[in-house]
Order: C-alpha cells, then sequence, then structure tokens
C-alpha cells in the first residue's frame, strides 16, 4: 500500500499534467489498471496536457477502440433527472472542462435496483439511493472504475452549462 500511495503522490503518472486527481479515486485499482497498461494510461495523461477548452465536440481515438475520448456540452440537470450509473468494460476519466457539476459516487457493492446491462453501450443504471456527492470543477479529474457506479451530470443550484471530457479506458484483464 505504502508503494501505492507513493506512485500516487509522486505523480509519475502524470508528469506535467495540472489537474490534480480526486480524493475519492480508488488507489489500489488506479495503480493496477495503469501499471498494466502504461502506454495507455500515458496516452491519457498526454492528452491532459492540451488547450482542453479549445476542443470541439466529437470524439478522439487515442488508442483504437482501447482508449478514447469524448468532449460534450450539456446543461445540468436536476437531480431527479441524473442517473446513477457503472461500465463493465471501460473506466471513465471525467473532467469538467468548463462549469461546474455535482457527481455522486458510490460502491457497486452497496447499490439497489439495478437495470438491465446494455452491452453495446457498457452502460448499467441503478435505482435511486444515497451515495457521496462531490463538486466537479476544472481542478479535477475523476476515474470511476467498473465497482464504482456514479451520477453525474447533476446541477448544483440552478441548471448550468458545462464542457465535459471523458475519457474511456478499457479495463485491463
Amino acid at each position: 500500500m505504502k508503494e501505492m500511495q507513493e506512485w500516487f503522490h509522486s505523480k509519475q503518472w502524470g508528469e506535467l499534467v495540472d489537474i490534480q486527481a480526486h480524493a475519492s479515486i480508488n488507489l489500489i485499482e488506479f495503480y493496477e489498471q495503469y501499471h498494466a497498461h502504461p502506454d495507455w494510461w500515458q496516452k491519457v495523461f498526454d492528452f491532459l496536457k492540451q488547450d482542453l477548452k479549445s476542443l470541439e465536440v466529437g470524439k478522439y481515438p487515442l488508442v483504437g477502440d482501447r482508449v478514447f475520448a469524448m468532449v460534450s456540452e450539456y446543461e445540468t440537470k436536476s437531480p431527479q433527472d441524473a442517473k446513477w450509473e457503472a461500465h463493465r468494460k471501460y473506466i471513465d476519466l471525467q473532467y469538467v472542462v468548463a462549469g461546474q457539476e455535482v457527481i455522486g459516487v458510490l460502491p457497486l457493492g452497496k447499490t439497489i435496483d439495478p437495470k438491465d446491462y446494455n452491452e453495446q453501450k457498457d452502460l448499467i443504471f441503478f435505482g435511486e439511493q444515497d451515495g457521496e456527492f462531490f463538486t466537479a470543477t476544472p481542478d479535477c479529474f475523476f476515474l470511476f472504475f467498473p465497482d464504482d457506479v456514479h451520477r453525474p451530470c447533476m446541477m448544483i443550484e440552478q441548471s448550468e452549462p458545462v464542457k465535459k471530457l471523458v475519457i474511456k479506458i478499457a479495463v485491463a484483464e
């Protein structure tokens, strides 16, 4: 565990990236996934070094269909309209480029009311439940692994525009 923490805090994984990693990130899972494919993760962090505000909405392949980035713009939602979700095949790196939103996080083992898994979209939704909630700003990125159920896109007090980057990284097997 000490080795993982030293690795994480040394920031060897994201040298010269000004964006901080959110404290909610599962360090054990990050360490294992990073070391399974460090070349993939290097592409991810190299992508984060550019002027992200100038990116056009769309999809950007980084390592074929194994690692790709998606830029979107939207209005934040009321909590009733934001859904809990998880993925089995991909890790989500979520970063709010402009604006702010609330993101909920909940361990998969504590969820209730799962819906049908959509293999094509690598997406499963869950019913209403409690979790931890964090404000996502351009100061930090979040990582969601398959055991991390998350609820992104929620408004803080009122709906506001957000520009967001989501990088999908295939789960190492």
